[in-house]
Parts: C-alpha cells; sequence; structure tokens
C-alpha cells in the first residue's frame, strides 16, 4: 500500500488503528522479524505483512525498513512503539481491575523502588497499605534508578520511588520529592579497616570496592567524589546493583562498599557490615515518588503515597 506521509486526525486513527496492530508493531522491534513477531501474535507471515501496510497506511508514515539484521523501525515506528507499549500496559491494567473487581479482589499495583527505599518507609507503608487491601494484588522491582524509570514509561510500572534520570520522554513523567538519602561507606563487621578512625578517602583507593553500574545516580556520584579530591575512580571495582551480593562479599572479603546509609543502618544491627569514618564529598539528591502524567490517579497509589512519610534532612 502507498504510504502517504500526512498524518490523519484522531477521528480517524481510533476508527482504524486494532490493538493488534500495535501489538504486531511492538514484536516485529522486539523480534527484528516479521515471521517471528507473526508466529508471537499468532497469525500467519502474510497475515502480519498486510496487518503492517495497513497500520502504516492508517498512520500515513512508514514505521520499517529492512537492515542487515532484520526488520528496523523507522522514527516513526519507535515513536509508534513507545506510545503501544504503553496503550498495552494500560489495556493489561484495566484487564488486571476488571478481574480484580469480578472475584472480589481489589486490583494491582506495580511498584519499582530503589534500595533505600526498599530497606526504609516505603517497605512499612506497603505493609501498612496490604493490612488495609488484603486482597490488592501488589508487585515490588527493586533496581536502579536508571533501570525502573524506562519501565515505568513503557507502563510496567505504575509507580516508581527513585530520583529522576535523564530520559528522551522524561516530559511525561512527574516527580514528587520524598526525603534526603545519606549514602556510607561500610565493609565486612570483621574487615580491620573498621577500627581506624583516621581513614580518609585516599586511604581506600587501592581497596577492592563494590559499586553500583555505571549508569546509576549512586555510581556517578560516587566518580564525582573522587574526582573533588583528585583520585581516579578505584580500578579494582566489583560492579553490582544487589545489596545481597555486596553484603555477602563483604562478609567474605576486604572489600568495601557505598551503599543507602538507610541500608547500612540494617547491616550494621544484624553485625554483618560496620560503616567507615569516610565521608563522599557528594550526596544523591533527595529521591521521591514518579508517576506518569497520562495514567490517571489510581486509589491504591493514592492510598499508598499517603502513607510514606517525607523524610527529614538528616
Amino acid at each position: 500500500m502507498a504510504i502517504n506521509m500526512h498524518v490523519p486526525p484522531l477521528t480517524s486513527l481510533l476508527g482504524r488503528l486494532r490493538l493488534r496492530q500495535l501489538s504486531l508493531a511492538v514484536a516485529v522491534e522486539e523480534l527484528g522479524s516479521l515471521r517471528k513477531a507473526a508466529d508471537r501474535i499468532g497469525i500467519s507471515q502474510p497475515a502480519a505483512t498486510k496487518m503492517l501496510a495497513e497500520l502504516e497506511a492508517a498512520l500515513g508514515l512508514p514505521l520499517f525498513e529492512r537492515g542487515r539484521r532484520g526488520m528496523v523501525p523507522t522514527i516513526y515506528g519507535r515513536a509508534l512503539n513507545r506510545h503501544a507499549h504503553l496503550v498495552i500496559s494500560d489495556v493489561g491494567a484495566l484487564r488486571d481491575e476488571l478481574a480484580g473487581l469480578a472475584s472480589g479482589a481489589a486490583g494491582r499495583l506495580a511498584v519499582g523502588m530503589i534500595t533505600a527505599a526498599a530497606a526504609g518507609p516505603l517497605s512499612i507503608a506497603i505493609a501498612q497499605l496490604k493490612q488495609r487491601r488484603p486482597r490488592l494484588d501488589i508487585t515490588i522491582t527493586v533496581e536502579t534508578s536508571d533501570v525502573l524509570i524506562p519501565m515505568l514509561e513503557q507502563g510496567r510500572l505504575d509507580v516508581v520511588i527513585g530520583r529522576p534520570v535523564q530520559t528522551d520522554h522524561g516530559q511525561d513523567i512527574v516527580f514528587t520529592p520524598i526525603g534526603p538519602e545519606r549514602l556510607s561507606i561500610v565493609c565486612g563487621a570483621q574487615n580491620p579497616l573498621r577500627t581506624r578512625p583516621d581513614l580518609s578517602l585516599r586511604d581506600l583507593a587501592e581497596a577492592a570496592w563494590i559499586l553500583q553500574p555505571r549508569s546509576s545516580p549512586l555510581r556517578q556520584v560516587v566518580e564525582a567524589s573522587f574526582r573533588e579530591v583528585g583520585m581516579e575512580t578505584p580500578a579494582n571495582v566489583v560492579e553490582t546493583a544487589s545489596i545481597l551480593t555486596a553484603a555477602t562479599l563483604l562478609q567474605h572479603s576486604g572489600m568495601i562498599a557505598v551503599v543507602p546509609h538507610s541500608v547500612a543502618l540494617h547491616y550494621v544491627s544484624s553485625g554483618m557490615m560496620a560503616i567507615l569514618p569516610v565521608m563522599l564529598t557528594r550526596q544523591l539528591d533527595p529521591y521521591g515518588a514518579l508517576t506518569r502524567k497520562t495514567r490517571a490517579a489510581m486509589p491504591a497509589l493514592s492510598e499508598l503515597m499517603a502513607l510514606i512519610p517525607c523524610e527529614p534532612d538528616p
């Protein structure tokens, strides 16, 4: 079908676009193959070819082109699929809410949180919410902000408790501050460094460090702190976003790590870590709740936010 390069009005799109077309477009981008995309959504390849041509004709724009590695989305295809993810996610949320109402449950809530929030007030707030709404289906994903926010933009999460990171589509995100997040440098509870009161960041330059991935806000703060005292980031590094992995490494080695202060206090109280008397020159920006403008406020989400206390500055 011919492409007219003219985007039709909304009323026309509402009459011509179908959810299965959007599912096909997403599958083609993810798999790079029209045949594999057709298999995923359960149609024949000729039917998929026709469906994709009808979608491009309805939009008046080319969505994919063939490259050396298969089907590659154009700039229009990438934009379509960004919104297609949201549409599919919202339909999934609609289905879950209706199913919950039909079964007597109370719907679902998908929460993403950074480690500090997981060890702090958010987990307490979720426990309180679960007491009030025992049939509410809550899923929790703990990751770094740079991983969670794309999931929020794709509609896979309803809220992220983290901090803003730069993305191409950040204009759809609303940030509501909750509180500050201090950082601590820690070691295993048996590490000899824990007894030295005169430590400085330079004294730790040759140590083996456990740091979050380079794209994470915490890692960027650590690297900036080293630069401010004229040091390079240590070369002897294990990268992980898993606090459980970090805690295990600290227990069985002489390594040191940078973790949120609330997490450090938790592991200190359990006898697994010690906080070293060394301060970073930089600290993280306050964290808060990130939500999408385009998704209507959910009662369960509003109730959760009301249960999270704002923390005073340390």
